[in-house]
């Protein structure tokens, strides 16, 4: 089994203009590549879990029903939102020379009642990617459900299902926020047994459908709980916390585990 030694997800309010349909954030997009390509991928192993932001949220908020997307046509809308978002970053990340390789969900992971149903198996190319010197880039996504048709199946979920997987030394969330905050305070370090205290004290974002902070969260909860390490909650807008963070250095943030 390959290890990994990052699992970034890039948030979508990072990466694009949440407020504003189908708007990429060019500026931090190009921040983050120019800080990935000082490291060597041959020896770090990375791999990028993005969010959909006004890509695939903008779209799938138009067609869910209790977290199912029930229509054909919502199910190919939020495909193809998502699938611009993957060629707006690739052709990014081409240009500076970082050989990413978008991995989709909807065409390797399975749903039962919102549970992932997939064997080991969408581990494989994500493994392989490595192994080669690929840079393995997963992105939130519809999947298909054999009782609802189909779910919207969050990044945050998939970076810790990959993480867990994985192994990895650090599983590090970049956000268009400093970390989590409760009454305006920034809470710079959250042990495993309080998660479930500060969870009571969150509340989600407008527009969001995978549960905004609270559900980043929750679905951290569960990868610590079982066994995952470190967690990282930080603003990768500002330039030069993600190139600290992969260097090894601490930087303003929530540290969960």
């Amino acid at each position: 089994m390959v290890r990994a030694d990052f699992i970034i997800k890039l948030g979508g309010s990072a990466i694009t203009h949440k407020d504003s349909p189908l708007s990429p954030n060019i500026e931090v997009i190009e921040q983050i590549v120019r800080e990935l390509i000082k490291f060597d991928l041959k020896k770090k192993k990375i791999v990028l879990i993005y969010g959909g932001g006004s890509f695939g949220h903008y779209v799938a908020s138009k067609y869910l029903t209790n977290g199912d997307v029930l229509t054909p046509r919502g199910c190919a809308e939020v495909r193809a939102a998502m699938l611009s978002l993957a060629k707006i970053l690739t052709d990014m990340f081409l240009k500076y020379g970082l050989p990413v390789f978008i991995i989709n969900p909807s065409s390797s992971f399975l749903l039962k009642d919102g549970k992932i149903t997939t064997d080991g198996s969408f581990l494989t190319p994500i493994e392989r990617s490595l192994q080669t010197g690929l840079l393995p880039a997963v992105g939130g996504d519809v999947v298909l459900d054999s009782v609802n048709g189909a779910r919207i199946l969050s990044g945050d979920r998939i970076a810790c299902l990959i993480a867990k997987r994985l192994e990895a030394k650090a599983l590090v969330f970049g956000t268009d926020v400093d970390g989590i905050f409760t009454n305006k305070r920034l809470l710079s370090k959250i042990k495993k047994g309080s998660i479930k205290r500060v969870l009571a004290g969150l509340g989600g974002r407008p527009g969001d459908v995978t549960g905004g902070i609270a559900g980043k969260l929750r679905e951290i909860e569960g990868y610590i709980s079982e066994g995952g390490r470190l967690a990282i909650i930080f603003n990768i807008t500002k330039p030069g916390l993600l190139t600290k963070i992969l260097s090894g250095d601490a930087v303003v943030g929530t540290y969960i585990g």
